[in-house]
């Protein structure tokens, strides 16, 4: 005689199911403590789930089956967009927005893959994968668990019941979650989408009446009297390194060394703060910022700039007799976009034919490049020259560095760098709370090698711009710091650091001024309005 199963075994298996996918729900990665009592609260979003099948479980078993193949794949959606809700305000210092940061997901992955050391990306990987596919199949079978219980009638009953009923208690004694829904949150990101979209049509009215505007104001930049502007960005630096006591002191002396270079060779500087549109990441919206004058926040708007007519700071350069020179090598892809910034000559990483290893993120060392760029642009110049770099030997996550070579002679094709150890440091994604030494030693190999460029290369009259792109990511400054990255302004010429002595930059390499600062914006309009 067949004994009929007893309501309660389901229904454990059910309570278990209901467990297990709150557990997957809740665990946050990364986070400093991965295990915690909190990944045995109850989900809500797993519970109106289960209430959505439970429902539906009245329409039969087929209705059932496509409704726990659905509800399994927005479950796994929702915990995905948990992590990007995770990841995102802890680096970047803002709320993932889910319709803008999804355009990242290859960057995110190139990051990974050539941060890491050696095998590490092909572990990690193979780690990611593994436990990726057991958090699908664990998951499948959990609401495929929780489906075959809603088969039996009485449980079914018993469950919308009882969801009814605390439902009921919940708004009657004005409970809260602990942590808001996943769905709550990811259905504000999907209505929002019609916002972001509006504003970037507003945007794009901005940038079009910025032209006009534009347009009658200065048409030339007869104040440099054909000084050289060499612009150079610096990546992830950014003002904590002065103002965080476990920085300041060695950031202070690296600025000294620089300082004392400049000194011997005849340069003076004056410097200042300035507030970038983005933070621990994104670097080419402070490169969109600086160059077109118009603040530009995300994705949206960095493509709606790159298709405008908004003359960008190199066309005003060109047009006053310079040859302009945009100097990318961290760009391994091409990027016919860059058009818009309106460079007689850009080099991307594929240009410098380097011999020599790779440093993490970087393709080649920043030494190298300045090196090459010498050789290649200044020893046969005919005109004055306007060169922006975007250097990289700065770039997260500092594990893989070079080393500095004094004599620039030796420096050649790369070939040397086979021959001399990198610098490495401990550090593996996502945790970069201890890359602060790292971090310092990248900005001190940076200083050295551009205080070693301008005094070896650097002899005619030449306007120097240096300035960070964005501060470093929120594990390696402190919540609650400003958006502001040092701008340094060097000349040998102090006639040319007079405009910007006016605008309220102070002597010296270590700028003091309090916030609120001006936002980075607001320098090539001053530019232009101060060398017209």
């Amino acid at each position: 005689m067949k004994i009929k199963m007893l309501p309660w075994q389901p229904l454990l298996k059910l309570s278990a199911a209901y467990l297990f996918l709150s557990v997957l729900l809740n665990f946050d990665y990364p986070a400093s403590h991965l295990f915690s009592w909190r990944l045995l609260l109850p989900s809500a979003d797993v519970w109106l789930l289960l209430v959505l099948m439970a429902m539906v479980a009245f329409l039969g078993k087929r209705t059932l089956f496509w409704t726990s193949l659905t509800l399994w794949v927005l479950f796994m959606s929702l915990r995905l967009f948990r992590i990007g809700d995770t990841v995102v305000p802890m680096y970047f210092h803002r709320q993932f927005n889910l319709y803008i940061d999804s355009a990242y997901i290859y960057d995110l992955y190139d990051l990974l893959k050539t941060s890491a050391h050696g095998g590490d990306f092909l572990k990690l990987s193979a780690v990611s994968l593994a436990v990726s596919l057991a958090a699908l199949a664990a998951s499948w079978y959990a609401w495929h668990t929780a489906a075959k219980a809603f088969t039996d009638r009485r449980i079914r009953n018993a469950f919308l019941i009882g969801s009814g009923l605390f439902l009921c208690v919940t708004v009657a004694w004005g409970l809260r979650a602990a942590r808001p829904p996943a769905m709550m949150r990811l259905g504000q990101e999907i209505l929002s989408i019609q916002d972001q979209l509006k504003q970037e049509r507003t945007f794009r009215v901005r940038l079009e009446k910025t032209a006009r505007e534009r347009a009658i104001g200065p048409a030339s930049l007869k104040g440099l009297e054909g000084a050289d502007v060499l612009l150079f960005v610096v990546e992830s630096y950014g003002r904590t390194v002065f103002i965080r006591p476990g920085y300041r002191p060695a950031m202070e002396a690296i600025i000294t060394r620089f300082s004392r270079t400049l000194h011997q060779h005849g340069f003076e500087a004056v410097s200042d703060y300035l507030v970038s549109p983005t933070y621990g990441g994104s670097s080419w919206l402070a490169h969109d910022t600086l160059e077109s004058g118009v603040r530009v926040e995300n994705h949206l708007e960095d493509i709606t700039l790159l298709h405008s007519s908004l003359p960008p700071m190199a066309a005003y350069l060109r047009r006053s007799g310079y040859r302009t020179v945009s100097v990318m090598p961290g760009s391994r892809f091409p990027f016919p976009e860059g058009a818009y910034f309106e460079y007689e000559q850009v080099y991307y990483a594929r240009h410098f034919n380097y011999r020599g290893p790779t440093f993490g993120w970087a393709p080649m060392p920043d030494q190298y490049v300045l090196d090459w760029v010498r050789r290649r642009e200044f020893t046969r110049r005919r005109q004055p020259l306007f060169v922006r770099y975007v250097l990289i030997s700065t770039h997260a996550s500092f594990n893989i560095q070079p080393p500095f070579i004094p004599n620039w002679d030796l420096i050649g094709d790369g070939s040397i760098y086979k021959m001399r150890p990198s610098i490495n440091y401990p550090i593996y994604w996502p945790d970069l709370k201890n890359a602060g030494e790292a971090y310092l030693r990248s900005l001190d190999y940076e200083f050295e090698t551009l205080g070693g460029y301008l005094a070896r290369y650097v002899t005619t009259e030449s306007l120097i711009i240096i300035l960070g792109d964005h501060q470093p990511n929120l594990q390696l400054t402190e919540p609650g710091e400003t958006w502001s990255v040092p701008v340094h302004v060097i000349s040998n010429n102090p006639c040319l650091l007079e405009p910007f002595s006016k605008r309220g930059y102070t002597p010296g390499l270590i700028p003091d001024q309090p916030p609120p600062h001006a936002g980075m914006e607001t320098f090539l309009p001053g530019f232009l309005q101060d060398f017209r």
